[in-house]
């Protein structure tokens, strides 16, 4: 028999659960059931299987109880994320196989201490994964420079991990009052969509956002503050070795401003007076 799940939280945990029931059976996921059945199509797969994770039926905390006995426990930080937070984490990233990591969990024998404490070379390839993911997000939220582009906070990211859906409801939530997109190579997040007449949060073909645009009296905030800014800068003040320290190079490349921004680090700034500010 074989076991299809979807790849993500809830999907994980229902193949787990049925693993730990049925340990000779085979695993297979995917990220939606068109996928699934291309990969069954191309494949060959025949026999009985199970489909799971596909339909929002279950309640993932209580999944994950019953597959872990001991919920408390003995992390390697004490910053480390709860049990389904860390599968989010590790789905996202680039190297992640979906199925080691349900046989990982049922590896644990309901003690979520594997999953923290690297004792197993794969406990800790996967802990590690977590870690580089929670990395490359704090790295956007540090370094991506939003820009406002027809009166809408939208930004262009460039990340290993898929981390995108993340950054966007992060950027929506420090900026309410304005609608917002993240644009990742061909998909793009729309946070805030109520102002566009849109879903608050959805997903959309980037090439979509292109026609969007929002009207607000202080569009122009953004433009006058940059200019205001070269003006008052001055030179014989400027700590070029602070600059770089507090934005590294290997960050510049997360967004078209903070490449702008590094420019300005290691060119400097274009000269600039406040005559041009008044006008």
């Amino acid at each position: 028999m074989i076991i299809a799940f979807k790849e993500n939280v809830e999907g994980v945990l229902l193949a787990c659960s049925q693993l730990l029931d049925r340990p000779d059976h085979d695993l297979v996921f995917a990220k939606d059931l068109n996928e699934l059945r291309d990969k069954i199509s191309f494949s060959g797969i025949e026999g009985e299987m199970k489909v799971v994770g596909f339909k929002p039926v279950a309640n993932c905390s209580e999944l994950a109880a019953g597959i872990f006995c001991k919920r408390k426990s003995s992390r390697m930080s004490q910053r480390d994320p709860g049990v389904e937070r860390y599968i989010d984490l590790v789905l996202r990233h680039s190297s992640c196989n979906p199925a080691e990591l349900v046989h990982l969990i049922c590896s644990c024998a309901g003690d979520a201490n594997h999953l923290y404490s690297g004792k197993a070379l794969a406990g800790k390839r996967y802990y590690n994964y977590m870690r580089d993911v929670i990395r490359a997000y704090q790295k956007l939220c540090m370094f991506a420079r939003p820009d406002l582009v027809n009166g809408i906070l939208s930004v262009k990211v460039d990340s290993p991990h898929f981390i995108g859906d993340m950054f966007c409801r992060w950027l929506a939530g420090k900026n309410p009052d304005l609608p917002v997109y993240v644009v990742e190579k061909d998909i793009a997040w729309i946070g805030n969509g109520h102002y566009l007449g849109l879903e608050n949060f959805m997903t959309v073909r980037s090439s979509f956002v292109e026609h969007l645009s929002f009207s607000r009296e202080d569009d122009e905030v953004d433009h006058l503050w940059d200019v205001y800014y070269d003006s008052q800068m001055i030179p014989s003040r400027r700590n070029k070795r602070h600059s770089k320290h507090l934005q590294p190079k290997s960050s510049a490349s997360v967004s078209e401003m903070s490449r702008r921004d590094r420019y300005k680090v290691e060119r400097g700034i274009a000269s600039c007076t406040l005559d041009r500010f008044n006008t």
